[in-house]
């Protein structure tokens, strides 16, 4: 697929992002500085861009998909109950099992799932 200004635009709005957008985040992001931008482009593109691996996409609980231009080696937290999606920057160790099988990494996407802080306050909250 050849250049575009469309493309380089979505990239660029995901990468000036920390909070992990959908596909409809992005095109009103992209709107607001080329208004002609179709909603079918911004998804053509988001597509792309995942593909040729430039960004990550991550599928929360409710199967919605959302978009990180961040490809620093990073994990992610997903609350299952709210849908928060947090980034993790701790360093971890590929698992031994990998090394002991001579298996070669190339690239890697790591999503833990569960409930974030916010979320058992408020259950805790509400048992007592």
């Amino acid at each position: 697929m050849r250049y575009s200004c469309q493309r380089k635009l979505i990239e660029d709005i995901l990468k000036g992002r920390k909070d992990h957008p959908t596909a409809d985040a992005v095109y009103l992001s992209a709107r607001e500085i080329m208004p002609n931008i179709s909603l079918g482009t911004v998804y053509r593109n988001l597509k792309y861009l995942a593909d040729e691996r430039v960004i990550d996409t991550l599928e929360t609980v409710d199967k919605r998909i959302h978009y990180d231009g961040d490809r620093t080696r990073h994990a992610h937290f997903i609350c299952k109950k709210c849908g928060k999606i947090i980034d993790l920057f701790e360093p971890q160790e590929l698992p031994d099992e990998i090394k002991k099988l001579g298996l070669t990494v190339s690239e890697e996407k790591c999503v833990y799932y569960g409930e974030c802080a916010e979320c058992k306050d408020k259950a805790d909250k509400t048992s007592n």
